[in-house]
């Protein structure tokens, strides 16, 4: 004898429970839409107009052209972009939320501060280094200096002269700060809430000098607006290269290079990671995007997750020891 044991269903339930089947027995993978589905928000730790905004935009466009989604750059600038860098690690990490890592985001702040409420090594993925880039030591046209030695000589004479930067802690006050005491001068750092703030009171003549970006200061350069005296870098730029860098300039040694990179929240799936760091890594080779950001004063810096990682750790270790030999603090 032959038992029937099918459920007994309704008319046309037999159509509803093989769908189900038949979406049970799909690979996980086709049940979630394909990354990414919605827009991506690019978080930059500090205001509108500076080197991490400019950047953000070239490639965050960059990637909205590539993968058909928009990419929403937000900058979140305060505490030397503690405030971006806590958003940014409390975010899910589905990788749809990503920052624009900065030398005092992932670097310096941790040397300087006393509590940043996250740890740059520990609670974020790199995803990609996009570029470096040398300062510029500018000054308004009324100092009287042409070169840095000049410049040096103004400042014993005069002490306190001084400098702005876009905020206590980060490489544009470092590099005054390194500056200062390899010189044996004595500056005076008024902060400001963005490079392009600082700038704009240097060109009104309301601050003496700054270290500051190529990607906003070369223009103001060539207007004339500031006089440019060394890079602070370890090679001269190709946008300024009669410009010598500090080094150059008499003191062997000084070296303070800013750069920019890509990072997500710890725990971002590792296949995102990586299809992340494939795009940027092909957007800031292309030769459009690398001509435009070689024309600002930024090369051009690629790699892996984890060389990027290898490399945040040695600029926490570097800027810890530097920041204990001049004993600078960020309150």
């Amino acid at each position: 004898m032959r038992w029937d044991i099918r459920p007994r269903l309704r008319p046309g339930a037999w159509l509803g429970a093989a769908a189900l089947l038949a979406c049970l027995a799909a690979p996980a993978g086709a049940q979630a839409p394909s990354y990414p589905d919605r827009p991506i928000r690019l978080i930059v730790a500090t205001a509108a107009g500076g080197a991490s905004d400019i950047v953000a935009r070239t490639v965050g466009q960059k990637l909205s052209e590539m993968w058909g989604q928009p990419v929403v750059v937000d900058p979140r600038p305060g505490a030397n972009g503690n405030v971006a860098a806590l958003l940014a690690a409390q975010a899910p990490p589905d990788g749809y939320t990503l920052m624009m890592g900065t030398i005092g985001v992932m670097a310096v702040n941790r040397a300087v501060y006393r509590d940043i409420g996250y740890d740059p090594a520990r609670d974020f993925e790199p995803v990609a280094r996009l570029v470096s880039f040398s300062n510029l030591l500018v000054v308004h046209p009324s100092i009287p200096v042409n070169t840095l030695q000049e410049f040096v000589a103004y400042a014993r004479a005069r002490p306190g002269v001084t400098y702005g930067s876009p905020g206590s802690g980060g490489s544009l006050h470092l590099a005054m700060v390194v500056l200062s005491q390899m010189a044996g001068i004595q500056t005076e750092h008024v902060p400001y809430r963005g490079a392009a703030l600082a700038l704009n009171d240097l060109i009104a003549g309301n601050i003496a000098s700054a270290f500051s970006d190529p990607l906003v200061t070369l223009p103001q350069v060539e207007a004339g607006r500031v006089r440019a005296l060394a890079v602070s870098g370890r090679s001269r730029l190709p946008g300024a290269p009669t410009v010598p860098t500090v080094a150059e300039a008499g003191f062997p040694g000084y070296e303070v290079a800013g750069w920019l990179g890509i990072v997500a929240p710890r725990g971002t799936p590792a296949p995102l990671v990586n299809r992340l760091n494939a795009a940027f890594n092909t957007i800031v080779r292309q030769p459009d995007t690398a001509a435009r950001l070689a024309g600002q004063g930024a090369e051009v810096v690629t790699g892996t997750p984890a060389e990027f990682g290898t490399f945040i750790r040695s600029e926490i270790d570097r800027w810890a020891k530097v920041a204990a030999e001049t004993g600078m603090r960020a309150e």
